[in-house]
């Protein structure tokens, strides 16, 4: 059977066509947006997904805790075989937290995560919880809190990426 070839229509162009615009409408002012319920998100400020940042640059994985109150993840080898807590704080007074919050930490060789912004820059700590609950001061009811000017040769170990090679080492491998 022959296939029949289709033609191309033929257009004819009438060149006095007057195209009539249609008249335009004015907009209507923006509706005010709509602000999005954040009423259960935990991560509020950013924080976790900050030190979670921190830590996959720096190859490990980590998984934001959505269970309890206040922002804790748990950091991972890549091969899923280590685990290690950490406890996230952010201040601009100095490193703090509370003693019920650091102490369960001692066991599973937690880490705290401070976020210390002092006006011009943000300054992240990666410290180990038992060395950071020898170095802290007792300050009652209020805490623990490391001075930061005091133990500012200390904490320089602990700093930025350096600080999460150097805590997290044995899940770096």
């Amino acid at each position: 059977m022959a296939k029949a070839k289709s033609k191309k229509p033929i257009i004819e162009e009438e060149d006095n066509e007057i195209i009539e615009t249609p008249e335009l409408i004015p907009a209507a002012p923006a509706e005010p947006i709509r602000r999005i319920d954040t009423g259960m998100v935990l991560d509020m400020e950013g924080y976790g997904a900050e030190v979670a940042s921190a830590l996959i640059v720096n190859g490990l994985r980590a998984y934001l805790s959505v269970v309890n109150k206040g922002v804790n993840l748990v950091a991972s080898n890549r091969a899923h075989t280590a685990f290690v807590p950490v406890k996230i704080e952010a201040s601009s007074a100095g490193l703090d937290v509370r003693r019920d919050d650091a102490k369960p930490l001692v066991e599973a060789q937690g880490v705290l995560a401070f976020l210390y912004d002092d006006g011009e820059e943000r300054t992240n700590f990666y410290l180990p919880v038992s060395e950071y609950l020898e170095m802290a001061e007792d300050r009652g009811e209020s805490g623990l809190r490391l001075d930061i000017e005091e133990h500012s040769k200390w904490l320089e170990k602990y700093e930025g990426h350096a600080g999460v090679k150097r805590v997290f080492a044995r899940l770096l491998g």
